[in-house]
């Protein structure tokens, strides 16, 4: 999987440095774990067990700058199909944002914009717990996309916007 002093994103702690995989006697037993430290928490510890598959499938490499324009590129036209129950809508994001799928972040991010965009029109706002969906879609999506892109956090929304909202 990952290897020592490699970078990858472990859910919804970003982007993480292996600061090394090892034996260690945990619980009453011998268990190999990688330990991660979050790059935006370098105080921060993770042990992920090597032998606990959900725990793992949680740790994903980092994409490349092409596959972030290639997944931009297929969601142009694309867009979440808005649920109307606020309590529905919210538990849907939050489920999309415990997956991690990168894909799915940012089509829930591509709608949220749109939605942003219609409700401005008229003289309307999104409500709050769709802001906060979309904050932390987009912690979790600007954190790999920066480190990746090499350009601050700061700078990757609007890029997203650009790639998704043009044309």
């Amino acid at each position: 999987m990952a290897e020592k002093g490699s970078y990858i994103i472990y859910g919804s702690n970003g982007v993480c440095r292996v600061t090394d995989i090892r034996s260690e006697r945990q619980y009453g037993r011998q268990q190999t774990y990688y330990i991660l430290t979050p790059v935006g928490n370098p105080g921060s510890v993770i042990y992920v067990p090597a032998d606990n598959e959900a725990l793992l499938s949680k740790m994903k490499q980092i994409v490349c700058p092409e596959e972030i324009l290639a997944i931009l590129s297929g969601l142009k036209d694309e867009e979440m199909p808005w649920e109307t129950d606020n309590r529905l809508r919210a538990e849907q994001f939050d489920e999309v944002i415990a997956r991690g799928d990168r894909r799915e972040l940012l089509l829930m991010i591509r709608t949220l914009y749109l939605r942003r965009v219609r409700l401005t029109e008229q003289k309307k706002r999104l409500g709050t717990a769709d802001e906060n969906a979309l904050k932390r879609a987009e912690k979790l999506i600007n954190d790999e996309f920066s480190f990746a892109l090499s350009i601050s956090p700061e700078e990757v929304p609007a890029f997203i916007r650009e790639q998704l909202l043009a044309g």
